[in-house]
């Protein structure tokens, strides 16, 4: 292969190392409007916590942490779709390897994650009437659930959150 034929391996090495570095740097760009969207939620200003946190993933969709954030404010509102939507989202990207900040180890995050998810999942269970209209939709439904709990539990023994809901909605037969 001649110099004209392509890229040379050294050129490749550093053209990769510019785009992560490039990615990184646009990502941690983000973070001060991941803080900013963390301080309205704190102080209980959903909908600009909301505002910035769509401008986040819409900006890297890749980011698991503010789509838990928006699962957290679809709760909120009860807003169970958006929630379990976004939980899921979040737990793929988590699967993925996508965790954004590093103040949780992986494994307590998601199962932070699976544990947000699978409430999000049983919410409209116990709110609805699933469980008279079809049987065995509720079942599923509540069994997947279920498995997130116990997940959950395994990725992390000591959320006391995910041992709780295991033991709460354990899996249903048929």
């Amino acid at each position: 292969m001649g110099v004209s034929d392509g890229p040379q391996l050294g050129q490749d090495e550093s053209l990769a190392r510019e785009v992560l570095e490039a990615d990184g740097a646009a990502t941690a760009a983000l973070e001060p409007k991941m803080q900013a969207a963390l301080a309205h939620r704190q102080a209980g200003e959903d909908a600009q916590a909301e505002r910035l946190l769509r401008e986040i993933v819409a900006a890297d969709p890749r980011l698991a942490e503010p789509r838990l954030e928006l699962a957290h404010l679809a709760a909120t509102r009860e807003d169970w779709v958006e929630a379990e939507a976004q939980a899921q989202l979040a737990t793929d990207l988590l699967r993925a390897g996508g965790q954004w900040i590093a103040d949780l180890p992986a494994p307590s995050l998601l199962a932070f994650a699976l544990n947000l998810l699978g409430e999000t999942m049983v919410r409209p269970l116990e709110e609805g009437d699933l469980f008279l209209v079809d049987r065995p939709a509720f079942v599923r439904a509540w069994n997947r659930a279920a498995a997130c709990f116990e997940e959950a539990c395994r990725l992390d023994p000591t959320s006391e959150d995910a041992r709780r809901n295991r033991t709460r909605y354990s899996p249903l037969e048929g």
